[in-house]
């Protein structure tokens, strides 16, 4: 049986929130602090359109029970804060990865 929820969620443009790897390593800190079971989650935009988040293209988002986890986020990323009641489950089967990390881009001068 699965279960639904109201929960918190942080919405902005595609990149805005994972563009630069602070994200990921936000999760990993939660992670490590409060168990591997720490009710976040990350939606890429495939992932926000699925779970019907918003009806418009290019959007990511991450998703937490906790709303000061939300409210951290917004201060540190920007974005819209909004309620979404959602099915638990389903998050933690499709959602339950942090961010991909950042693309490494070589920043060595030109010889």
């Amino acid at each position: 049986m699965s279960e639904t929820k109201t929960l918190n969620v942080l919405l902005a443009p595609e990149g805005q929130l994972q563009g630069n790897g602070q994200l990921r390593e936000s999760f990993h800190e939660r992670r490590s602090r409060k168990g591997a079971d720490y009710p976040m989650w990350f939606l890429n935009s495939s992932l926000v359109n699925k779970f019907k988040i918003t009806e418009e293209e290019g959007y990511e988002a991450v998703i937490a029970e906790d709303s000061t986890t939300i409210a951290w986020l917004k201060l540190r990323f920007g974005g819209e804060r909004l309620t979404k009641t959602l099915d638990i489950e389903e998050l933690w089967q499709h959602a339950s990865q942090p961010p991909e990390p950042p693309e490494r881009r070589d920043i060595t001068p030109p010889k």
